[in-house]
């Protein structure tokens, strides 16, 4: 009753699924993914439907209901899945990007079978396809010779326009065989194959030029045209064109020279009135240079090729030589020792190469040795800061382990005497005074501290010099009077490689350039209140991170305020002030090092002291 007052019953369901599935299978057809439709019409309904496509009869009586089976999507075929793997013909494309074949009418015109993608062939990539070409030309050149020269004893045709229209095309057709296959041999054989050189354009077209200018000669002789006029135009105009354009036309071969010796690439470094360049493009009449300065310098090619170049090839380590006195009367290896091991602290420097600490000579008038040392630096352009940084440290070495500075014998001995008072950092205060200022208050904090001061020895280093103390401290115990040094994070020697060495203290900004950037950064935020919140915040802060921390809650705004942050980059490590106490300990190499390892921030002064007076100095102070 219910089928009845719905306009179809049973028969009509299932004349509604076969036309349904008819649908289904004329688009699966026509190559289109089925779609489940879901309007009314297509599942059976008549005009009694309900608003959900099912008759009111079949939703009063949900068990009667026949379950009709869901229609998913066909599976996709395996040729239809995107390819991992790039086709034999070279063709590597994304899916996207190509047509698909057998799908829709373009698909049924074309013949593609369903679900398939059609690739369109190509040629391997050692497939030489100018031979083909070539072959045909010269098949050409045969034909139309063989033709002319037929025509010439044909009745009619001999003698005619034919015959000389045909032996016309064959002049011309023999002379572009002949550039093409005469360019193919000089830049195939000669450049490829026999030096190993990709020819590059400008070579090409010159190539091309030279044989087509030839066989354009020829052609015009064999067609009776007389070039000796032509030829001796164009040679009255080129001369008169080429010492206009001498030195253009110079540097053009040059650069010509240039890119087939391939001996200068850009990045390397060449050395040019006495300075370092680094050449940042290489074209072909002139090579961009860039000064230590920051200057721009354009090179005639001419001027590269025609002079002596001394090159450093980019990336690779460059030599450094660093010259230095010595007491004569200290043994020479004892200063090479020394001298060796400071050389080899500098992350900066090439360590898988032998560091040389030669004798150059002595001079009998001043008691003392010259020395050289000589190393290699891993960036070129550090050189000059790596042979400051040595001489620097030069002096620090002879200070830790006793060894005067050579000076002219015109000096009397107070005069030559280094005086720890007055090398002292920070204000030149005796030892004394700095270390009553580090112990625990109490009674008897003075005598403490000059005894400890008579007792103890004064070493000073080198701001990022790591701290080695001499073979006579093994069982002495540390304290830090001035100075910051870091616990040793950064990989040096060999590990250098990995990660780049941090740039040298006389690379980095100084105190006030710190904070005169910092106030310009803050002044985008704040305005020119800037300057004085980081004067006033710079007196109270006890180190860098510190005051960014400071001069940032000026910035109501917390994302502003962590955008000021970010843009400072002002990270720095804990570092142990005046009063951190430290024992010593071997290292891999057999040398006596802090423990745990320490470098100097700037300039470090250590007192070593016996260990059995370590109790004297209690709890000292940790200032800074």
């Amino acid at each position: 009753m219910g089928d009845e007052r719905g306009g179809g019953g049973p028969g009509a369901h299932r004349a509604g699924d076969a036309g349904a599935e008819g649908l289904a299978g004329a688009g699966r057809r026509a190559g289109a993914r089925p779609r489940r439709d879901l309007r009314p019409g297509l599942c059976g309904a008549g005009a009694g439907a309900g608003p959900h496509g099912d008759p009111p009869a079949r939703r009063a009586q949900p068990r009667r209901r026949r379950r009709q089976p869901e229609r998913r999507p066909a599976p996709r075929p395996a040729a239809r899945r995107r390819r991992r793997d790039p086709p034999p013909g070279g063709i590597d494309r994304p899916a996207a990007h190509l047509p698909r074949q057998g799908h829709g009418p373009a698909g049924a015109r074309a013949g593609g079978a369903p679900g398939k993608r059609r690739l369109s062939p190509r040629a391997p990539a050692g497939q030489p396809g100018g031979f083909w070409a070539l072959a045909v030309l010269a098949t050409l050149c045969a034909g139309l010779w063989l033709l002319s020269w037929l025509a010439e004893d044909h009745l009619l045709l001999g003698g005619g326009p034919v015959q000389s229209g045909l032996r016309v095309a064959a002049t011309l057709s023999t002379a572009l065989l002949v550039v093409l296959g005469g360019g193919r041999a000089v830049l195939g054989l000669g450049l490829s194959a026999g030096l190993g050189v990709e020819p590059t354009g400008l070579q090409r077209a010159i190539a091309y030029s030279v044989l087509t200018f030839a066989a354009s000669a020829v052609v015009l002789a064999s067609l009776g045209f007389d070039i000796t006029a032509v030829l001796t135009t164009s040679a009255i105009l080129t001369a008169a064109v080429g010492l206009a354009l001498q030195p253009t036309l110079g540097s053009l071969i040059s650069g010509v020279a240039l890119h087939m010796d391939r001996v200068l690439h850009v990045g390397d470094a060449i050395v040019l009135d006495g300075q370092k360049v680094e050449i940042l493009r290489l074209d072909w009449r002139t090579a961009i240079a860039l000064r230590r300065d920051g200057a721009l310098i354009v090179i005639p090619n001419a001027r590269i090729c025609n002079e002596t170049v001394v090159m450093h090839r980019g990336g690779q380590p460059v030599r450094q030589d660093s010259h230095f006195p010595a007491p004569a009367s200290l043994p020479p290896q004892r200063i090479s020792d020394l001298v060796t091991a400071m050389i080899t602290d500098f992350p900066q420097v090439d360590v898988s190469r032998p560091v040389m600490v030669m004798l150059e000579g002595y001079e009998p008038g001043t008691a003392l040795a010259r020395y050289n040392a000589r190393y290699w630096v891993r960036n070129m352009w550090d050189g000059p800061e790596i042979g400051s940084e040595v001489l620097r440290r030069v002096w620090y070495v002879y200070q830790r382990h006793g060894i005067p500075w050579p000076v002219s014998r015109l000096y009397g001995a107070g005069q030559r005497a280094v005086d720890e008072v007055a090398v002292l950092a920070p204000g030149g205060r005796p030892v004394a005074e700095t270390l009553a200022m580090l112990l625990p208050p109490g009674p008897d904090r003075e005598a403490r501290a000059r005894r400890l001061a008579e007792a103890g020895r004064l070493l000073l280093f080198a701001p990022d010099e790591r701290l080695i103390l001499p073979e006579a401290h093994a069982e002495a115990c540390c304290l830090l009077l001035a100075g910051h040094a870091l616990a040793e994070t950064e990989g040096a020697g060999m590990l250098a490689e990995v990660s780049p060495p941090p740039p040298l203290r006389l690379q980095r900004l100084g105190r006030a350039a710190t904070l005169r950037r910092m106030a310009d950064a803050l002044a985008r935020h704040i305005g020119p209140y800037a300057e004085h919140a980081v004067r006033q915040a710079a007196a109270r802060s006890a180190s860098l991170a510190e005051l960014c921390r400071d001069v940032a809650e000026e910035i109501p705004d917390p994302a502003r305020r962590a955008a000021f942050l970010a843009g400072l980059d002002t990270a720095e490590e804990a570092a142990h002030g005046p009063g951190h106490r430290f024992r010593v300990c071997r290292d891999a190499a057999g040398r006596l090092v802090s423990d745990p390892p320490l470098r100097a921030v700037d300039e470090v002064a250590v007192l070593v002291l016996p260990g059995a007076m370590e109790g004297l100095l209690g709890r000292a102070a940790r200032a800074g």
